[in-house]
């Protein structure tokens, strides 16, 4: 079946002269423009084991001059009920989970009588079934300077990559549809205006709305986005409209919070042991019940916070140490930095990086032997806190490239593509994470590459907010003062 790209022609009138942008009432408008596909994180992908080229040439020696989530109170409390009523579930300890599988159907009457309701456009393809959408885009309308970003969550695929400013977000075939999206706002526009976003839903129809960077939908949960309403406010003027009932996934329903920790039962009320995502938030259970301070799971060591949170920096918990280890998942773009438990070894997950490698990136395990603080790669581009990853043979973890040895001579596109495979077979970072690799690793550090397609680190695979084009500095840079 041949997708068509398809316009949102009508509009819906919220209040007065405020409109907000809608899927339905789709005009035909040809066939949509292709886009670059990445390996994703799946949602569920929870801890557990391990383009253009512009890089060195690979094995052919040096590349030189060659919003917090809202929750529902509960109306029952659990305890004092009755056990043994048919299909009945009885919780331990009265722990009633406090979010709902069943929520939406918002009143989206406008609280913010600043806002712009009209200053983006959105589009979508249509899927196999009228209430999905394979894929949707949304882009500034004229007036507005500044870059809009977004990346949907796909029930084939997971979190996929940022796209921005119009370009389709999705998948290809009629059998992918969006679940969930987040979204960023950067450039001009963004030191005059906040973003908010919402979507309506199949079977949950309207959610509330979401501050810039916060991830909205129904995901894993069999349902699908049918509407995105994108609205600019006044900086500090906050939402405008509801933010009740933003974000639901397999463990709504199951999960409860409240000000020190959290808990989570299975559907019969029995608790609940494993890891659960929550929107941005990662939690291990035990019991029913989080962890705080350090635990050993599944043979790593983690921190957990006070309120059962997983703690996915832990440099400044245990300080700069004497030694540490690499390891890339090649099939994710992913990094993942291991400090030493004393004899137990390097099971300390540190911190992750997004990467972007290349279809020669070598598999298995080496060792680091030399730096350079700028290097000139083929193409004559330069870049920054290279760190060769094996002797011999032209592969470096090292910065996004430059036109020249200036910080201010960006490839901006190649900052923006973090995250995709596209390198000639060098690991690129952001200048920040190639920085800390170049400062704290030392020579001999040990260097795994593996391949794995489920779970990019034992932390969330980390993201870069894309920058406008004409941008020529990374935002990690500490060489650099951003204006």
């Amino acid at each position: 079946m041949k997708l068509t790209y398809k316009k949102i022609t009508a509009v819906t009138v919220c209040v007065v002269f405020s409109l907000c942008l809608s899927f339905h009432a789709l005009a035909d408008q040809g066939v949509g423009p292709g886009y670059e596909s990445e390996a994703s994180e799946e949602e569920h992908g929870y801890p557990g084991a391990p383009g253009q080229s512009e890089e060195d040439s690979g094995g052919q020696g040096e590349g030189e001059t060659h919003a917090s989530d809202e929750t529902k109170d509960s109306e029952t409390s659990g305890e004092g009920e009755e056990a043994g009523t048919e299909n009945q579930v009885v919780y331990p300890d009265g722990m009633v989970p406090n979010t709902s599988l069943n929520g939406g159907n918002v009143d989206l009457t406008p609280t913010n009588e600043a806002a712009i309701w009209d200053a983006v456009e959105v589009m979508g393809q249509q899927a196999n079934l009228p209430t999905q959408f394979t894929w949707i885009s949304a882009k500034l309308k004229d007036g507005y300077n500044g870059k809009l970003s977004y990346r949907p969550y796909v029930n084939h695929g997971g979190w996929l990559k940022f796209y921005s400013d119009g370009e389709p977000a999705g998948g290809t075939e009629g059998s992918t549809y969006v679940e969930g999206i987040q979204m960023h706002l950067t450039g001009e526009v963004s030191k005059t205006y906040d973003l908010y976003y919402a979507v309506t839903t199949a079977n949950r129809g309207q959610l509330g709305f979401v501050a810039e960077g916060t991830m909205t939908g129904a995901i894993n949960v069999g349902d699908s986005v049918v509407d995105l309403k994108v609205v600019l406010v006044p900086k500090g003027t906050g939402a405008p409209a509801s933010t009740k009932d933003t974000y639901f996934n397999e463990f709504s329903g199951k999960i409860g919070f409240n000000e020190t920790a959290a808990y989570c039962m299975n559907e019969d009320g029995t608790p609940y042991t494993g890891w659960a995502d929550w929107g941005m938030r990662r939690y291990y259970f035990e019991n029913g019940r989080t962890l705080s301070g350090w635990h050993y799971v599944d043979g790593l060591k983690f921190f957990f916070e006070a309120n059962g949170e997983l703690r996915q920096d832990v440099e400044d918990l245990i300080g700069a140490q004497e030694s540490y280890e690499i390891k890339v998942n090649k099939t994710l773009n992913c990094l993942t930095v291991y400090a030493r438990d004393g004899e137990n070894g390097y099971i300390i997950p540190v911190k992750a990086m997004l990467t972007s490698v290349g279809d020669d990136t070598p598999i298995g395990t080496f060792t680091t032997p030399e730096k350079y603080r700028w290097r000139l790669m083929v193409n004559d581009t330069y870049t920054q806190y290279a760190t060769r990853i094996k002797a011999g043979a032209g592969f470096l973890f090292h910065s996004i490239t430059y036109e020249t040895a200036n910080p201010n001579m960006l490839n901006t596109g190649g900052y923006n593509g973090l995250g995709v495979v596209r390198s000639a077979g060098c690991i690129r970072l952001t200048c920040g994470n190639a920085k800390w690799i170049y400062d704290n690793c030392k020579i001999g550090t040990q260097v795994t590459i593996y391949e794995d397609p489920n779970v990019p680190s034992p932390f969330m695979k980390p993201y870069v907010v894309l920058i406008p084009n004409d941008q020529r500095y990374d935002p990690t840079d500490p060489n650099v003062n951003a204006e």
